[in-house]
């Protein structure tokens, strides 16, 4: 009874690694249920323990003495003051969740290695990516409507999600794939792949039309370059940055934005600009007035918008086209949240570089656990550029694919071996 409990745990873990990679870049509800196989597995395993003394089944990776998992704890439960003293409460628990959520999905990924899935996760989630941008092309393209294959029309691509959402979750990837196509991890036709896939990556990015995912992308791979120093990652950065460059000169402008990098240092500020400085002065007001526990996790839109409406009343106003969030990750938590948010957000991503660079002194050049974890720190770099423009933690699939990519670096920690890292 114990060895089928064994198998049936290590068969629904497996299903459910490959399930998790695969719909994080098209559904969070698909990777939601993905989650609850896990969790099913995890059970069976330990009833299979508790009832027998077949051991057939790796042990869970033992991760609560793990630095980020310890801080992405931290993170969240000091969180709960301005979730209880916010107004509005139900968008409160919503962004709050999107923490516990962080810690869910680093807990899953960092099982990965032990369970003998990390190559085989590595690959579906390329795949997924690559699929999810071959619906963007499609997107824009025109759209299809054949029989029961419906993709619609988009200018600004985005797949099955929001355009912002989509180009968050890809500018990581690209950093990512490009990091393991640095070196000699996989053979070299694999090689080749990864890197075209990150081409294709690269170009729905692109085609996503968001201005901040490109600076995004290419702070995080002249990160990956400063980390690695050969010669393929010069050429890609490269490559990359005369790409940008070019469409925004063939589309200088977009919607009443601008894409052209010497428009936006000529002219004045468009729409998007102008909403971005205007919800980053009244963030940097809040916290002024509340520096201990900010105003609220929920309530940035309330008094956001009492601000702006007593600037419009003064004459100083601008207008504005949403006050949903501050559109900058810490402005936003030093808004809502205070220094009681702050403190833990600032020792999350302390904890997090210098276990993902303590590893990485650790680990031989060339090998792929290293590629893993040079990306991670790379995509790292990214998503905090790419979080000065965004609150990108409260769209949580962007935050869910970037802890899946750091578990899934770390997990080499876990990994069954004789001398332990």
């Amino acid at each position: 009874m114990t060895t089928i409990l064994d198998t049936t745990a290590l068969r629904l873990f497996q299903f459910a690694f490959v399930a998790v990679a695969l719909f994080i870049p098209f559904s969070i509800a698909g990777t939601n249920i993905a989650l609850g196989f896990v969790a099913l597995a995890w059970v069976l395993s330990a009833v299979a323990r508790r009832t027998g003394a077949n051991d057939t089944l790796p042990r869970i990776a033992r991760v609560r003495n793990d630095p980020i998992f310890i801080a992405a704890i931290l993170l969240a439960a000091s969180a709960i003051p301005s979730v209880l003293m916010s107004e509005n409460t139900s968008r409160a628990w919503s962004d709050w969740q999107s923490y516990v959520e962080l810690i869910i999905y680093f807990g899953v990924a960092i099982n990965i290695a032990a369970r003998g899935m990390r190559e085989t996760t590595f690959w579906v989630l390329l795949a997924s990516a690559t699929l999810s941008c071959l619906v963007a092309f499609i997107q824009r393209a025109g759209g299809i409507d054949i029989g029961f294959l419906k993709i619609g029309a988009e200018h600004r691509v985005s797949s099955t999600m929001f355009t912002m959402t989509f180009a968050g979750i890809l500018y990581q990837l690209v950093v990512f794939n490009l990091a393991v196509a640095s070196d000699r991890g996989f053979p070299g036709k694999w090689r080749l792949l990864i890197a075209a896939a990150a081409v294709i990556q690269f170009v729905a990015v692109v085609l996503t039309m968001t201005r901040g995912a490109w600076i995004a992308l290419v702070a995080g791979i002249f990160a990956l370059f400063l980390i690695v120093r050969n010669r393929l990652t010069a050429i890609a950065a490269a490559a990359m940055l005369v790409g940008l460059l070019l469409f925004s000169f063939a589309i200088p402008s977009d919607q009443s934005r601008s894409m052209s990098i010497t428009g936006l240092l000529r002219n004045t500020a468009d729409y998007a600009v102008g909403t971005r400085l205007a919800l980053w002065d009244a963030a940097w007001e809040m916290f002024k007035s509340n520096p201990l526990l900010g105003v609220g996790m929920g309530d940035f839109s309330i008094e956001a918008e009492k601000i702006l409406a007593e600037r419009a009343a003064s004459g100083d106003g601008v207008r504005t086209t949403t006050t949903v969030d501050a559109h900058n990750l810490v402005l936003q938590i030093m808004a809502t949240r205070g220094l009681v948010g702050l403190i833990p957000f600032l020792f999350f991503w302390y904890a997090l570089f210098r276990s993902l660079a303590s590893l990485l002194r650790k680990l031989e050049r060339g090998t792929l656990d290293r590629l893993y974890v040079q990306g991670a720190l790379a995509a790292t770099f990214a998503i905090l550029v790419g979080s000065l423009t965004e609150q990108a933690i409260d769209d949580s699939e962007v935050f869910m694919a970037f802890m899946f990519i750091v578990g899934l670096a770390r997990s080499v920690v876990y990994a069954p071996r004789q001398q332990p890292l």
